[in-house]
């Protein structure tokens, strides 16, 4: 009687993180073309190849990360920015997470973002017409920095002369969603987080006192209304909101700018043909994201190729990786704001029920501030890049100096 052949299931290799942070790119590029996942900490995963990525984001054998679980895989200590996190609609699933991110739903739907772009336009282009000519300044801080944050600031109803403020707070904080916790800066994280909480906490009883024409108001007037959630929790959304909404697209967007003006071709073209801005921000959001990575925890073994994962293991989706997949991008590597390979739905944003709730006015914020500088400073010289920093989570960028002729 011939003999069967038993299959055997192969084990992802570990990978120190601390390997993946210098030239995250070529490192990934490397071990997606060995593996399809590999493990970076206790029982959390690195899931590498695009089909994967697609395939885990709305899989059933899947769910996301709730917050307690994320806080116990990071370790993080206890205090606000454990609290933060465990109550975060980003991290919670099914009902709660339907009912919290309802509080914000509405105001960011598609028609609502369409009617800011011109709302947008002027942010950007009172900005751009401020900087200075001839001199050096630091471009993430002076143009990328602001029109999110002011943006942020003009939606939710908070004082523009704040959005300094809680910017610098916000870069602390989301320090937090890296893929693995900066213990050696906790306090610093800790004290950004009780801070924007206390401020939005605040601003949120003022508008029990004296409602206004914006988002804080209808959210309070809302909450008064039905306690659906403790105010505590309230205030933590409108957090994340702000932290959602200032820090990615700040970093994306300077990215952007920094890819464009090292490619001496990009810059005319798109001065002759504003037409080609939203494929230049989709190349951008491809080429370097500002969020790497997208948790998801299994409810059931999952087999990736020769690879089982079993029930229960944290998967970081790499959409960084993902994105620079050959099987679905011709040449990969190459920034080309022509490229008609995208898919339908940019993988940078998630999809299914944790879809980015902000995706439009991330778009928005970038089309049109790179119409106003096209615009209001054609002339602009690239002196020194910015580098990404990390491989996973909220990603770090460091300054960006140009000069405006």
């Amino acid at each position: 009687m011939r003999e069967q052949t038993k299959t055997t299931t192969s084990y992802p290799a570990f990978v120190d993180p601390a390997t993946l942070n210098d030239a995250p790119h070529a490192r990934l590029a490397e071990l997606r073309r060995e593996t399809p996942l590999v493990q970076f900490g206790p029982n959390q995963y690195l899931v590498l190849r695009a089909a994967h990525v697609q395939l885990l984001l709305t899989d059933p054998r899947t769910r996301q990360v709730e917050g307690p679980e994320f806080v116990a895989l990071k370790q993080i200590p206890d205090g606000i920015t454990a609290r933060f996190i465990s109550d975060l609609l980003l991290f919670s699933n099914y009902g709660m997470h339907r009912k919290k991110r309802g509080l914000f739903a509405r105001s960011f739907a598609h028609r609502p973002m369409q009617e800011m772009r011109g709302q947008v336009r002027a942010v950007a282009d009172r900005i751009i017409a401020s900087l200075p000519r001839g001199e050096s300044f630091d471009f993430v801080d002076c143009v990328a920095a602001r029109v999110p944050a002011e943006m942020i600031a003009s939606i939710l109803g908070l004082p523009e002369d704040d959005t300094r403020h809680f910017a610098r707070l916000v870069y602390d904080a989301s320090l937090a969603f890296g893929p693995v916790y900066p213990h050696d800066r906790h306090d610093t994280t800790e004290n950004a987080t009780k801070d924007l909480f206390h401020y939005v906490k605040g601003q949120l009883r003022l508008r029990m006192a004296a409602s206004s024409a914006d988002l804080l108001s209808a959210l309070v007037t809302d909450w008064q209304e039905d306690h659906d959630i403790p105010f505590d929790s309230l205030a933590f959304q409108v957090v994340g909101l702000i932290i959602a909404g200032s820090d990615t697209t700040r970093s994306a967007f300077a990215m952007l700018i920094a890819l464009l003006l090292e490619r001496p071709s990009d810059w005319p073209a798109l001065l002759s043909d504003h037409g080609m801005i939203p494929g230049a921000v989709k190349e951008g959001l491809r080429c370097e994201p500002s969020v790497a990575t997208i948790p998801r925890l299994t409810t059931a073994p999952v087999e990736l190729d020769d690879i089982e994962v079993p029930a229960g293991v944290a998967l970081s989706l790499s959409t960084m990786s993902a994105m620079r997949d050959p099987a679905v991008y011709a040449n990969p590597e190459r920034f080309d704001i022509r490229r008609t390979d995208h898919p339908r739905f940019h993988p940078v944003f998630g999809l299914g029920p944790h879809r980015c709730i902000g995706e439009m006015l991330a778009r928005i914020e970038m089309e049109e501030s790179l119409a106003a500088i096209l615009d209001g400073a054609p002339r602009i010289e690239l002196l020194s890049p910015p580098r990404m920093l990390g491989f996973g989570g909220i990603r770090q960028i460091t300054p960006m100096q140009v000069r405006i002729f």
